[in-house]
């Protein structure tokens, strides 16, 4: 009879052995599945079975990656946060360098938020779909709530950088003027990347909620334009 070499050394009952529960991917794909459920169905819609069983796992899986359904929520919002902070931090940036007319810099600076959240959506695949969707439909819910303050840890931040950057460009108007004016514009993002497909709807089918691109194209204007009336000069 043929005796291996792990068999003849003893390697074999030397070998750790594997734990599954704690192979990455497990946590990936329970993070991929909560992900994608919370998105649709809020905190509350989603229970921990039912992420598991989306993500083809035990039960107590969940548990033993996340503990809680709040630290699995934070864990999802937290999983992407700082590369896309960063990327809307980069838009800024660069808006800001823009050179020429102040109506052109302000449409410059409301393109830097809504551009890379755009190019997420559209090109990044559906894990980004998805992450987006949830961080619109977060921003569309009371934000009192303790689930919530991964997001306002991670993005308030950004929120007020971008305030900042207009009452730079534009020291005529009362700073609460242009916290108005930017809170409408991040109000109307939010609830367009939802993609709730009213717009498909309302305009029978000429218009999807789906194409962002052109819908950013024609919201910067409209949304830039409409400093001015809140005491913007151009």
């Amino acid at each position: 009879m043929k005796t291996n070499l792990s068999e003849m050394t003893g390697a074999a009952r030397e070998r750790p052995k594997v734990d599954r529960r704690r192979a990455p991917e497990t946590g990936a794909r329970i993070l991929d599945a909560a992900e994608m459920l919370f998105s649709w169905r809020g905190f509350y819609g989603v229970s921990l079975r039912e992420i598991a069983a989306e993500a083809g796992v035990k039960l107590a899986l969940t548990h033993y990656h996340f503990g809680s359904k709040e630290n699995l929520f934070g864990a999802v919002i937290e999983r992407r946060a700082q590369e896309h902070a960063a990327g809307i931090e980069a838009a800024l940036v660069k808006a800001q360098a823009q050179q020429g007319e102040r109506a052109e810099r302000r449409a410059a600076i409301l393109r830097g938020l809504i551009a890379p959240i755009v190019d997420r959506v559209m090109r990044g695949g559906p894990g980004w779909k998805n992450y987006v969707r949830l961080l619109a439909f977060v921003a569309n819910h009371p934000q009192e709530e303790e689930y919530v303050s991964p997001f306002r840890i991670h993005y308030d931040h950004v929120i007020h950088d971008f305030v900042d950057a207009l009452a730079t460009l534009h020291p005529e108007m009362p700073r609460p003027d242009v916290q108005w004016g930017f809170f409408f514009f991040q109000a109307a993002t939010t609830h367009i990347l939802v993609e709730s497909g009213m717009l498909d709807r309302q305009s029978g089918g000429a218009l999807r909620s789906s194409d962002l691109d052109a819908m950013m194209d024609r919201m910067v204007p409209f949304f830039a334009a409409g400093f001015l009336g809140l005491g913007a000069k151009d």
